[in-house]
């Protein structure tokens, strides 16, 4: 067995682990309202809607208005590790909560951004819409047992399909 292959892809219906991501979830909120007040902070992702498979970890979006984003993406690095630093830009940053069980990952963005309307917009839509949901779950499915990559660039196509969906 190669040590260093990743593990493959395992999801779950969220109903099964919402009281544990809705407990990380509040105990994050907390902390990040402490520290940015202003911010808006919500729940997002498969493990935020009844129904939907997840991989079981939690998606925390914190939204800011684009002038106080990089005083707010300064702050998030006193609490959490930065994710992802490659792709930062200036209306989006993304962290991990180090040791978080379950995972805790997070989304800062700038109201108004690409990065936004992906996690909280499109989110909102899929929580709206039975269709939507299930077209997401079937994504989540055609990856289960493969691998992130594969599963991510999927789960980015289906996003960008919604905005596109949304310019029509």
């Amino acid at each position: 067995m190669d040590r260093d292959a990743p593990e493959p892809l395992r999801f779950v219906l969220s109903d099964f682990v919402a009281d544990e991501t809705a407990r990380a979830f509040a105990e994050h909120e907390r902390r990040i309202r402490e520290l940015l007040p202003d911010a808006e902070v919500r729940h997002r992702g498969g493990s935020s809607l009844p129904g939907v498979l997840t991989m079981g970890d939690v998606d925390v979006h914190v939204r800011t208005d684009g002038a106080a984003f990089a005083a707010a993406r300064d702050l998030l690095c006193e609490l959490y590790e930065p994710l992802h630093p490659g792709v930062w830009h200036s209306e989006g940053a993304f962290y991990v909560a180090p040791g978080s069980q379950p995972r805790v990952e997070m989304a800062l963005t700038a109201r108004g951004s690409l990065d936004d309307f992906h996690h909280g917009e499109a989110w909102d839509w899929i929580a709206a819409d039975a269709a939507l949901r299930e077209r997401y779950n079937a994504l989540k499915r055609e990856h289960e047992g493969g691998v992130v990559d594969a599963y991510n660039a999927a789960k980015r196509a289906f996003f960008y399909g919604l905005r596109d969906d949304q310019a029509r």
